[in-house]
């Protein structure tokens, strides 16, 4: 093994595959997908990271960076199966987090299920506490201090391990808040703590409350699994790992400790990222691009507007809407491992149940008994018969699980599998549009990249579905979140609340925010500037680009209701009020600045591959339809094409390249 040449190490954790990248700074590039070990996922990144060291001959000493990313808050917020914890909030409110919003998702519901599952946070473990801070954020009634003694050894003698403190109108004043946290270290000291005006400071107190409660509910497993894979990385000589967020930006174990459920989409936002990398570096001009990356459970939908990767300030997971800044994202209940169900119609539906990696679907032969979206394309040949890793498919047993769908559709195994695939298009395509046209996007003739273990399987039946003639399969397609995770830059980031009428009046509470983040940041930094307003009256707010150096009043409200008028259809003659400011800079920049490596799945400038024709690569798998071809470039890029028009989308495909 050779010292002497700097790597940094890109590391993503997903169900089944631990994904590992290696680059250095003379261009090198290695790459390994690794099966999961051990349903601990400390445990399994920890050993998949050995492994590929070791095959690819790299020591510890010349490793300069880990970036790592990972599901497993994800995981938990959907799966709940962590202990329960104790919330604090103002007296007469315990039960606002249950309330939640008047919003009904499912309107022929005659009963309708609270938005917060009461098993998070279950009445003996709510308390409340007398004390209050007005709107303004004036004091009027001030907290006892015998009676915050007593609550504090209460919460301690509870049993619970952590603990959200969510009072009203914090963001205005935490005095209070403050005060009850340090009655609790005060207390017990290893209880973990969760303070709402440091995770949320935007109005709206369920969604403070509940973003708020949700970091405390899986801040403890969170601080396990950082302290375990830090200590086991320092026990190998290799640096303290970089996290990747939500947001796509990498922080510190102990800044990502302190406010877990920025983690909440870390898997999706890493692979935008590498999306981000290689959909923009074969274009000049900013692009427009829809990507699909379809895992074990979900296939996630992300969008690259104008060049630049959409984010957002809601996240929906498990069925719970969380005030949280982050890609966005949306995931249809679509993957490998998704359960192919007949409802009573007769209808075929795939999810949200998934088989995982253990047991796995049936092909897997670890006992996997139900049939997936897996078994169906084992049936069809269109997968190999074994997968990254060495993970063996058995086609006898995904025919036998897909049999019970053939005899209850009344049809043959193979018209069966070709059902269940064709349901799988058809949902991630109605998933793509619904993301679409809620962003202001026409999705017909966007070009989608396909990544993920079985992105390009589906893309160009999905692309034909959306009325598009073109997909961007990156090289390493199969491994692009841990990609991303040296595509994304060491960033922080400060927001602070507002409540001001965007007018030239209020310019110069404006600018004492704007300083307050400033000075955060090193001097010579460039600060990306956002702004959240709302039209007075309303409460669901926009974001938009600020330019404190060039904005006035003016130009502001002219922005934000050119945004409004995009994604919402209109704009109303009325005031803007501003609700939040966000300023972010990079404090180290990304280590892939631009594409790198290739599988060679055909030879540069070969003649087209016409479908229908699986390709094989060790990362992945692509599907090549009847009436689509493709060819790869140079840099190890496949784009797949519709072959209406041959001779245009020949001189398409040389012109992106």
């Amino acid at each position: 093994m050779n010292a002497a040449v700097s790597w940094s190490i890109g590391i993503d954790v997903g169900g089944t595959y631990v994904d590992v990248v290696a680059v250095d700074g003379a261009g090198g590039y290695r790459r390994q997908k690794i099966p999961r070990i051990d349903s601990d996922p400390a445990v399994s990144v920890l050993a998949a990271l050995d492994d590929a060291l070791h095959a690819m001959a790299i020591a510890p000493a010349a490793i300069t960076q880990v970036a790592h990313g990972s599901t497993l808050v994800t995981n938990m917020l959907l799966e709940r199966r962590a202990p329960s914890i104790a919330v604090v909030t103002n007296r007469g409110f315990s039960d606002l987090l249950l309330i939640g919003r008047q919003n009904r998702a499912d309107l022929y519901t005659l009963t309708p299920v609270p938005q917060t599952p009461k098993d998070l946070f279950p009445d003996a473990l709510r308390f409340e506490i007398a004390g209050r801070c007005d709107a303004s954020g004036t004091e009027v009634e001030p907290l006892d201090p015998a009676a915050l003694t007593e609550l504090a050894n209460r919460i301690a003698a509870s049993g619970a391990a952590a603990v959200a403190v969510c009072l009203l109108h914090s963001i205005r004043n935490p005095a209070h808040e403050m005060a009850v946290g340090e009655a609790l270290a005060a207390a017990k000291p290893d209880l973990f703590v969760s303070l709402s005006h440091q995770v949320d400071v935007a109005p709206g107190e369920y969604e403070r409350f509940l973003a708020t409660a949700l970091d405390a509910y899986v801040k403890p497993s969170t601080r396990h699994y950082l302290d375990a894979l830090a200590a086991g990385l320092l026990a190998r000589g290799l640096p303290e790992p970089a996290i990747v967020t939500s947001d796509a930006g990498l922080r510190s174990p102990a800044a990502v400790a302190a406010n877990p459920l920025s983690l909440a989409l870390a898997g999706p936002a890493a692979a935008m990222s590498g999306f981000h990398l290689h959909g923009i570096g074969r274009h000049e001009e900013p692009v427009t691009c829809i990507s699909v990356e379809t895992g074990g459970p979900t296939t996630d939908i992300g969008l690259i507007e104008q060049g630049s990767v959409v984010s957002g300030r809601k996240v929906e997971i498990g069925g719970l809407s969380i005030s949280l800044r982050a890609t966005d994202i949306l995931s249809v209940p679509v993957g490998g491992g998704s359960v192919v169900q007949i409802n009573q119609a007769g209808a075929l539906r795939l999810g949200p149940q998934s088989m995982g990696s253990l047991p796995g679907p049936a092909a897997y032969d670890r006992g996997g008994t139900l049939p997936t979206l897996t078994d169906a394309l084992v049936v069809l040949g269109r997968l190999p018969a074994t997968l990254a890793g060495g993970l063996a498919l058995d086609t006898a047993a995904a025919r036998r699980v897909m049999g019970d769908i053939a005899e209850t559709l009344g049809c043959d195994v193979v018209a069966a599998a070709t059902a269940v695939v064709a349901a799988a298009a058809t949902t991630i395509a109605e998933g793509v549009k619904a993301h679409a046209y809620r962003h202001g996007i026409d999705p017909t003739g966007v070009r989608l990249i396909a990544g993920g273990g079985g992105g390009a399987q589906h893309a160009a039946e999905v692309a034909e579905l959306l009325g598009s003639d073109s997909v961007l399969i990156p090289a390493d397609s199969g491994v692009v979140s841990a990609l991303g995770c040296l595509a994304a830059p060491e960033s922080e980031a400060s927001e602070c609340a507002l409540d001001l009428a965007l007018s030239d009046a209020a310019w110069p509470a404006l600018m004492k925010a704007v300083q307050a983040i400033a000075v955060q940041a090193d001097p010579d930094t460039a600060i990306a500037w956002s702004l959240e307003a709302v039209y007075q009256g309303q409460s669901a707010a926009l974001e938009f680009p600020f330019h404190p150096d060039r904005d006035d009043a003016v130009t502001l409200a002219r922005r934000f209701d050119q945004v409004h008028e995009r994604i919402r259809g209109h704009a109303f003659a009325r005031t803007a009020r501003l609700l939040r400011l966000r300023g972010q800079w990079v404090t180290r920049p990304a280590v892939l600045q631009k594409t790198v490596g290739a599988e060679t799945l055909v030879t540069a400038g070969e003649s087209d591959r016409i479908g229908p024709v699986a390709i094989f690569t060790e990362t992945t798998s692509l599907w090549i339809p009847a009436g689509w071809f493709c060819r790869q470039e140079a840099d190890g890029t496949l784009e797949m094409l519709h072959t209406r028009e041959p001779e245009t989308h020949r001189h398409k495909l040389k012109g992106a390249a």
